[in-house]
């Protein structure tokens, strides 16, 4: 995937002004949306790259809708997919609608391996470069791991490291490949610490098997190993 730099038509500008008709207005309306608005964002705007088909429009299957709510609806989520199943497609959209509709947002995108953040950070970079210019949100920055948006809000990409994420104030962290990822958590009631996988840690909050996960409140204090 080629990279596009700041000075590319393909990236709007910060801060330029837009003559907006009647009809991208609403659609702007429905984009800002915060219960509907990702889905119809997605399936309106967010184009994809096929294997063979190259560039096209992104038609979610029924499964992948139910993933993009669930990001939505939920402040933890976490999602046992095998591959090629289009959820990184979906992290990526989901993504760029945080951050250009919900100003001053702090989003990581943190991997055990570079290949694995710098991968979602090239479809984050696509589906924003497909995007018509009246949608779009201005951009100060547009690096390979990072995008500052005029909005106030980040989008960057890194490994995960004990000290990944330390000193943020994160809105968002999407973490890939949850069965190698580990981080130490500690529980407030008891203060005993030890180190997890996130899909162990997810099935330790909602207190039910990994099979059956199930969010519900959190009791650990973590750091990203």
């Amino acid at each position: 995937m080629a990279y596009v730099s700041l000075d590319s038509d393909q990236i709007k500008k910060a801060n330029k002004k837009h003559k907006y008709t009647h009809e991208q207005v609403l659609q702007l309306e429905k984009c800002m949306d915060p219960k509907t608005g990702p889905l119809y964002f997605m399936k309106t705007f967010i184009k994809i790259q096929h294997p063979t088909k190259g560039s096209m429009a992104f038609h979610p299957f029924p499964y992948q809708e139910r993933l993009i709510e669930s990001y939505n609806n939920h402040r933890f989520s976490i999602a046992m997919l095998p591959r090629q199943t289009g959820k990184t497609t979906c992290a990526a959209g989901y993504l760029i609608w945080y951050a250009m509709f919900r100003p001053d947002s702090q989003i990581l995108i943190a991997a055990h391996k570079y290949a694995g953040a710098s991968d979602i950070m090239s479809r984050v970079r696509y589906g924003y470069e497909m995007l018509p210019s009246y949608i779009k949100a201005g951009v100060t920055q547009y690096n390979r791991n990072s995008i500052e948006f005029d909005n106030g809000s980040k989008i960057s990409a890194t490994t995960t490291t004990e000290n990944t994420g330390r000193g943020m104030s994160l809105t968002l962290v999407y973490c890939l490949d949850g069965d190698t990822t580990t981080v130490r958590i500690r529980n407030k009631q008891t203060l005993v610490e030890e180190d997890v996988t996130l899909t162990e840690l997810y099935a330790k909050l909602a207190g039910v098997p990994v099979s059956g996960i199930r969010i519900l409140e959190k009791i650990y204090e973590s750091n990203i190993r």
